[in-house]
Parts: structure tokens; sequence; C-alpha cells
């Protein structure tokens, strides 16, 4: 009898165990995506550049920081693994794994040492975020707040110009730290509208809705008051890529283009107009002429070093060894993400980031189709295609915006495999409501 009683004891204590790591791992999730929601509204709401007393704070890193701990302690907890994205996001982690390669052979240490600290981050970006969205709430939740905390930036790059607060070139808004510069403030708007237009088209409530129309009207008229020519072309992009796909699109994607086109053409400065027909007369363009001198300086580097490149982040430093007499002492930056990756890590790695972006690009795109998670995966990968197509000719492969959509995408392809998956038992779920 008292071995039968200490077996149930046991028995007892041991489902006590697992009830209470059960709890812990659901807390653990919990916080991770938390931490996630936080990262992303400090990384586009940047409250410090309202009250700077909070810089000291590093809120990003520390939210960021948090959510990957939590997704550690959710791994200990549950016993599930931690998920890297599948084997195609390998390629990517294989391109990461460049950076601090190239430490021995780079022509600038301390630039490479700092291009380590960055691509870690953005490798802890990439795999915390893919693990906090589990699930198509969380995913949908995500791109919520994401579009919602884009209002700090695009209101005041709006503030910017209207109060004529030193003006880029006289005539060009930005905002502030991060977004100081034009490109960049139009880049991070572009990665986000898409998220916007889903808000303002799927959100149940009508104030929802008129919430999220306000936000599209921000983002586009801080785009357009940037005067970024890649931005304006890679906002339109992502706008239709997001609005002529989905139920009803052949009807409501045109409606919708037509309104934000003709409100563009109704409020943009004439200073708009007048630099985008630059783009035809590029020869006389001081920026692209600026462009010029940085390829001709990565065509050199090519030559000679093909395979390895001049170390992560060290593209500046060697320019006066591998630029041309025309080019001048003015150091430009490669401009190009793609030429950025050859002229820095070689054409192994290039292949590498190349291929990564076709395989998530395509997974993404399938994943549109997906009766549950479609609509956010339409989103995700039209604010994708846009960012890259501002990066061709930017280049900034280090970028927050740029790993927090891969960890997006990746996370949309495979909620959408799960219910592929379960559709042979059970009908699909709700779509998660915005």
């Amino acid at each position: 009898m008292r071995a039968r009683a200490d077996a149930a004891a046991l028995d007892a204590a041991l489902l006590a165990r697992e009830a209470g790591l059960e709890r812990s791992a659901a807390r653990w999730s919990r916080t991770a995506h938390a931490a996630a929601l936080g990262f992303v509204a400090m990384l586009y709401a940047s409250p410090m550049y309202w009250w700077p007393e909070l810089e000291r704070l590093r809120l990003g890193f520390v939210t960021m920081a948090l959510c990957a701990a939590a997704v550690v302690a959710h791994r200990l907890s549950s016993g599930e693994r931690i998920r890297l994205g599948g084997g195609g996001s390998l390629l990517l982690l294989a391109y990461l794994a460049f950076i601090p390669l190239s430490l021995t052979w780079t022509l600038s240490r301390p630039d490479t040492l700092h291009a380590i600290v960055d691509g870690a981050k953005m490798a802890v970006v990439f795999v915390a975020i893919q693990n906090a969205l589990d699930a198509p709430s969380r995913l949908a939740r995500f791109l919520r707040v994401a579009a919602l905390a884009s209002l700090g930036p695009a209101l005041g790059g709006v503030w910017v110009w209207a109060n004529d607060d030193h003006l880029v070139e006289g005539f060009r808004t930005h905002w502030r730290g991060l977004y100081g510069d034009p490109n960049r403030l139009a880049m991070s708007l572009v990665a986000v509208l898409p998220f916007a237009l889903l808000g303002a088209m799927r959100a149940r409530r009508p104030a929802a809705r008129v919430l999220f129309a306000g936000v599209v009207a921000a983002q586009v008229a801080a785009i357009v008051l940037t005067h970024s020519r890649s931005g304006a072309v890679a906002a339109a992009l992502a706008a239709l890529l997001f609005l002529l796909r989905g139920r009803g699109a052949a009807l409501r994607g045109p409606l919708a283009a037509a309104a934000l086109l003709a409100g563009v053409v109704a409020l943009a400065p004439q200073s708009f107009w007048e630099r985008s027909r630059t783009i035809a007369d590029y020869r006389d363009d001081a920026s692209v002429a600026g462009r010029e001198h940085a390829w001709k300086v990565l065509g050199n580097i090519v030559d000679e070093r093909p395979l390895s490149g001049v170390g992560a982040g060290a593209f500046l430093a060697s320019w006066a060894r591998y630029a041309p007499l025309e080019a001048g002492g003015r150091r430009y930056v490669a401009h190009n993400l793609l030429l950025e990756i050859v002229g820095d890590l070689g054409i192994v790695a290039f292949a590498l980031f190349a291929t990564f972006v076709a395989w998530l690009l395509w997974q993404t795109w399938r994943a549109g189709d997906d009766p549950l998670v479609g609509p956010e995966a339409r989103a995700v990968f039209a604010g994708l295609a846009g960012y890259l197509v501002c990066e061709m000719a930017n280049g900034y492969s280090l970028s927050w915006f740029l790993y927090f959509l891969f960890a997006c995408a990746v996370a949309a392809v495979r909620l959408a495999r799960v219910r592929a998956a379960a559709g042979e038992r059970a009908a699909p779920a709700p779509a998660p409501g915005w």
C-alpha cells in the first residue's frame, strides 16, 4: 500500500511539474511576443526623438534583448526547438557568417569589427521575431503595431517640412536620428505602407479603418516630402502589389490606387515633380554621378578581390585604393544593396544573399494565397518588395527594417504551411481580425 501511495504521489508531482512548465512556457511565449511588439514600436515611434531624456535607456535594444531572452527561456521550458526559418534561411545565416570571417582579410579591421556587431544584431532580430510571431493573430498584431508606430517618423517628417526646419538641400524633409536621411525615412515608411493599407481595408470597426487610412495618408505625405525618387517608385510598387491581389482586388485595388494617386497629384509640392523629372536627366544629376563613381570603385574591387571583397564595412576605407582619378576625394557608399555585398564580402556571399531573397519572395508570394494568413503574407510581400527597390538605389545591407521584414515573411510562410498541413484534418480557423 505504501509503495502504491508513493507512486501516486510521484505521478502527482510529475504532473504538477509538467503543468508548471507549460504555464512557464506560455508566459515566456507571451513575453517574447510583447517584447517583439515593443521593439517594432520603439524602432518606429522612437520616443527618444521626442523626449531626448529617454535616449540613454536604449529602449529598442532592451526590447529586442528581452525578446531574444524570452525565446530562449520558452525553448528551455517547453522543449520546443528555436525556429531558424527553414532550409532556405540557412542561406541567409551562411551569408551572415561571412561577416566575422572577413575579419581575416579585411582592409579595415575597426570597420569590420563594427559590422560584426551589427551582423549579430541582425541575426538576433531575424531569429527572435520569427519565433515571437508563432500564431496568425500575433503576426497580424505585429503588422498593426508597426503601421501605427510609423506615425512617429511620418508625422515628424511632415512637421519638419511644414516648419522649414533645416530641410536637406533646402526642400527635402527628414526626421531625426535614424530617420535623419530623407532616403532612409522614405524607405522605412515604404516597408510598412502595405501594413497600414491592410488595416484600412480589414479593420472591423469603422473608427479603426479611419485611423489606418490616416496612417496611410501620413506615410504617403512624408514619402512625397522626402523627395526620394526611389522611395516614390517603391511606394507606388508596394501599394499596387498589395492592392491588386486578393479578394475583391479587381474593383477595390484600382479604386484605392486611383485615390492615392489623386491625393499625391493634388497635394504634392512643385519641388516633388521637379525633382522627379530629373530621373530622365540622370547624366546631369550630382547624386547619380556619385553613384557612378562608387560603382566604378566596386568594379575595381571585384576585378582584384572577386571572392573576398574588401571586408565587411570596409568599402569607404578602401576608396582611396580603388577609386579612379575622376572620382575625386569625396567618398560615397555603394548605393546598391547587392553591389555593397559584392564589394564587402565577394561574389559567394552575394550569391547566398541573392538566392535567399529570391527564395523568400517566392515563398511569401505563394503564402499570399493562404485562406488564413494570406492577407498578412501579401502585405509583407509588398512591403519587402518595395523596401528592396529602395535598397537598389541606396544600399544598407545591415538594416533593422530589412531583417524584421525577413522575419515576418518567414513567419507568414511557416504559418501558411502549418495551416496547409492541417487543412486536410480540419477547416481553417477564422482569419485574425484587424
